[in-house]
């Protein structure tokens, strides 16, 4: 049998993400002439040229570009291993790493997780932040699952997967001080002070694609991706909110919210992304394989 050297296999990999051996150098903490002997050592232990420099950099060869998706898979299991060891996961006690982007309704989340933590009695651990550094914490196996309003790719260093989970009508809601707004709805937007999400939300691109098509122009007061605070400005009667119809329903019922109308065209797409682990988390499974479109009144 031959052995793999996975020294030579981490210094190959680094080599080929920074594209030299100097940079290699300086992340490995490895001298260039000795990383260079071992990139050498690995080539004519494989029998192939990983490597052909062009311009001062290398560039990977067709068996080094094979070469490097057998590396990323094996770091990528390497970092699943140490995560697993550290977490835990193969006790009894069941923990899922839960992300969600800052755009996400903390109804939607809570009842996600809860739903998780019911069925399985699993310790959750719950963190928001921006698509990217999401991504990166799912692609290292520090979290094994996002929650996003969009769809996230596949980088080529991990395989990705989106399944949708909910899609529906974006309304406007408004505190009941601005009743009559619903009358001509939706040209009384005009009027009317918006509160709405950032501009790098998908949902933001339609609602101000809605206004352009519509030929209403809004007054935009504010923007913030924080639905929580969305409501609370507009329960303050700050303005009106622009939000998925489950995610108001509670605020409707409390008379502190109305809804104005709905966004024709305008919908707003919850998806759950996440990578396939060796060890299966039998919480993340769970919720892979629940149906959410079966009680359409609530999103779980």
């Amino acid at each position: 049998m031959r052995w793999l050297n996975y020294h030579h296999l981490i210094y190959f990999r680094t080599i080929a993400v920074y594209g030299s051996i100097a940079r290699a150098s300086e992340v490995l903490g490895v001298g260039q002439p000795a990383l260079s002997s071992q990139l050498k050592n690995f080539e004519e232990y494989l029998g192939i040229k990983l490597f052909e420099r062009k311009n001062r950099r290398l560039n990977l060869t067709e068996a080094g570009k094979v070469s490097l998706e057998y590396a990323n898979q094996v770091h990528n299991l390497g970092q699943e291993l140490l995560n697993t060891i550290e977490n835990k996961s193969f006790l009894k006690s069941v923990q899922l790493n839960v992300g969600a982007t800052d755009s996400i309704p903390k109804h939607l989340i809570s009842d996600i997780v809860e739903f998780a933590h019911k069925k399985t009695g699993c310790f959750l651990s719950i963190i928001e932040g921006d698509s990217d550094t999401l991504l990166r914490q799912l692609q290292t196996h520090q979290i094994e699952l996002i929650i996003s309003d969009h769809e996230l790719k596949s980088t080529g260093t991990a395989k990705i997967y989106s399944q949708r989970i909910y899609r529906g009508n974006v309304v406007a809601a408004a505190s009941p001080d601005f009743a009559s707004a619903k009358r001509k709805f939706p040209a009384s937007l005009a009027d009317l002070p918006c509160i709405v999400p950032t501009n790098h939300s998908k949902l933001r691109l339609d609602i101000d694609n809605f206004f352009n098509l519509s030929g209403i122009k809004p007054n935009y007061i504010g923007e913030t991706q924080d639905t929580s605070l969305q409501k609370i400005l507009a329960v303050k009667g700050d303005g009106v909110v622009f939000l998925p119809e489950f995610a108001i329903t509670s605020y409707v019922k409390q008379k502190k919210l109305m809804k104005l109308g709905t966004l024709d065209g305008v919908c707003a797409e919850y998806f759950l992304i996440y990578g396939k682990r060796v060890i299966e988390n039998p919480a993340l499974e769970l919720l892979l394989e629940h149906n959410y479109f079966r009680r359409p009144k609530s999103v779980i």
